[in-house]
């Protein structure tokens, strides 16, 4: 079945008025045809311009029906428009021309006109002088804000307006060649056109579209001490200790919980920032577990508590570093896509926080699915990692004193058994000469 489309009430320019649109009037209008077709083609026009409005938009109102309703009759006769009849061209003499484009107006003036030996320049369309010429005509192409054109409301129609004038000098004599004259130009346009498509029936093909939706929940993420307060300014984590982490979401349902899906720490503010290194991937999964202390924590369901052993990137010492992490908040029930899991290095597998373990099975593999959600990452504050301990210091002049304390009593100890061994000489000495 063919079905007809009809790009309703198109308005090429606004209306001045603003009033209620015009009654629809039984008027002469402008069809351009198409292209012969074979008889068992409809045969439409291109499209049809109109002055006024040939249909009421109020038909079109979702509210004036179901959808299902005929077509009212106005509707079907703009469909199935009457072929105008366009008569041959004629041959006139007119000298000067008026071509009226989309957004330009052209002005072609025979040269005859002007009589012999006058100059170009004395021919003007308002403000503007000729912009282009041949040996028999003079022509005027301009955009139709240009030259002092004005803009009007002229029956329905917009009419852009201007005047042709030539004033050649006047030249002693009894005769003249010339005359002066103004002429006026003008271009209409029809304020809408119906455009006209050959429709089909097409061919639905139904398929699943998972959309993210937006989630507008706050999100924060703060690096914490040992007690889970807030890390000042004036803090720093000590290099080969446990780091803290809170990741928090406003109150929820108690059937809800906080997730989070990725972690990694980079040396600078920004996210994408290199380079990066992976606490938490693939949806949970707390991949630094594998290889240190670190772990997610038990918490309440509106926060995810982890701690990750202090480290510093090869090469940085005094420097300052970022978590990012992307969250969400699903289902109290933990997926292979919302989970916390910890590796066992006892056990040597994976274990979940809050549910089955068989959540964390694909930890090891990829734990993405074609409806994957995108989340935003949420970034720390910075922290610095403190390389020499004040305690570790402490312990070092301890030793180093205890050190010095041996070796000063091993010394006096050699110089005793020297003192000894010399007075034993002495006496064995004494002793011979006696004898």
């Amino acid at each position: 079945m063919v079905y007809l489309s009809l790009l309703f009430m198109l308005p090429l320019l606004s209306s001045t008025d603003g009033g209620t649109p015009p009654t629809v009037l039984n008027q002469p209008t402008q069809v351009s045809e198409t292209p012969t077709l074979p008889s068992w083609y409809l045969h439409l026009p291109v499209f049809l311009n109109s002055n006024l409005p040939l249909v009421k938009k109020e038909l079109f109102y979702p509210s004036r029906g179901t959808g299902l309703e005929p077509l009212p009759e106005p509707v079907r006769e703009i469909l199935l428009p009457v072929r105008a009849e366009t008569p041959p061209p004629r041959v006139s003499g007119v000298s000067v021309r008026t071509l009226c484009k989309r957004n330009k107006m052209l002005v072609q003036v025979q040269r005859s006109l002007l009589g012999t030996g006058e100059l170009d320049s004395l021919l003007k369309l308002g403000t503007c002088q000729t912009s282009n010429a041949t040996n028999n005509f003079l022509y005027f192409e301009y955009d139709l804000g240009m030259c002092g054109t004005k803009r009007t409301i002229i029956n329905n129609q917009v009419t852009y307006s201007n005047k042709l004038q030539y004033d050649p000098p006047r030249r002693h004599g009894p005769i003249r060649r010339t005359v002066p004259f103004t002429l006026p130009v003008a271009c209409y346009y029809n304020r809408y056109q119906y455009a006209y498509k050959i429709g089909y029936t097409p061919k639905m093909q139904l398929h699943k579209i998972f959309t993210p939706l937006t989630n507008r929940l706050k999100f924060m993420l703060t690096p914490r001490n040992a007690q889970w307060e807030s890390l000042s300014p004036s803090d720093q984590y000590v290099l080969g200790k446990p780091m803290y982490f809170e990741a928090e979401a406003p109150s929820m349902s108690q059937d809800q919980r906080l997730y989070v899906h990725l972690c990694y720490v980079t040396p600078e503010k920004s996210h994408t920032a290199t380079p990066q290194f992976p606490v938490v991937k693939n949806f949970g999964c707390m991949v630094e577990s594998k290889e240190s202390h670190s772990r997610f924590i038990s918490y309440k369901n509106n926060a995810v508590r982890f701690s990750v052993d202090a480290f510093l990137f090869t090469g940085m010492t005094g420097q300052q570093l970022y978590m990012h992490c992307s969250m969400s908040v699903s289902s109290s029930v933990p997926t292979p896509r919302a989970k916390s899991c910890n590796y066992d290095t006892q056990e040597g597998r994976w274990s979940e926080l809050y549910g089955p373990d068989s959540v964390c099975t694909c930890c090891d593999s990829n734990c993405n699915s074609a409806a994957a959600s995108v989340t935003k990452i949420i970034s720390s504050m910075p922290w610095r990692i403190e390389v020499k301990p004040t305690t570790a210091q402490k312990n070092q002049v301890s030793t180093t004193k205890t050190t010095t304390e041996a070796e000063e009593a091993e010394e006096a100890e050699e110089a005793e058994e020297a003192a000894v061994s010399k007075r034993r000489t002495i006496f064995e000495e004494i002793f011979v000469f006696v004898k």
